[in-house]
């Protein structure tokens, strides 16, 4: 069954950006659109992306866009302290960053009233060090955030 909220068709089409990219030792089934990156004891591998909070940007009197948050967390097991995974992880993180600042659209994206204006890249901290993090992860988080005209009823 396709999603019907903007959000989840947002959600899928960076996760399918993001597996097209073909990211050097990613496979596709490592690229998920989940709840949240961790289960609350251990992150998963690999690429998740997730919803965080939408946000309104100046709209018209007929439409409002609103950005809604594609949350890109990308995890590697630094087991050993391997830096070559290090550098894996922000390779990934440059490439899908740079894609998407590139790409300012996202496709597949369809509901009634609403249409995609823009993407923007928001940068968080190029590694989260969290409680999480301690069981030998490298974490990192980027923003998508699609914006969309949608017509206001």
């Amino acid at each position: 069954m396709a999603a019907e909220s903007v959000f989840k068709q947002c959600l899928d089409a960076v996760a399918t950006a993001i597996q097209n990219l073909d990211l050097t030792g990613l496979t596709d089934n490592r690229v998920a659109v989940r709840r949240l990156p961790h289960d609350g004891e251990a992150y998963f591998p690999g690429i998740t992306v997730h919803p965080v909070q939408e946000v309104y940007h100046a709209g018209t009197n007929m439409r409002e866009a609103i950005g809604y948050g594609c949350a890109v967390t990308i995890v590697v097991n630094n087991e050993n302290d391997q830096d070559y995974l290090l550098d894996r992880l922000l390779e990934w993180r440059e490439k899908i960053r740079r894609y998407f600042v590139e790409n300012s659209t996202l496709t597949g994206v369809t509901a009634t009233g609403a249409s995609i204006c823009t993407l923007k890249v928001e940068h968080g901290t190029p590694l989260d060090w969290n409680d999480l993090t301690r069981k030998n992860y490298d974490v990192s988080t980027l923003i998508v955030r699609a914006f969309v005209w949608e017509t206001r009823t």
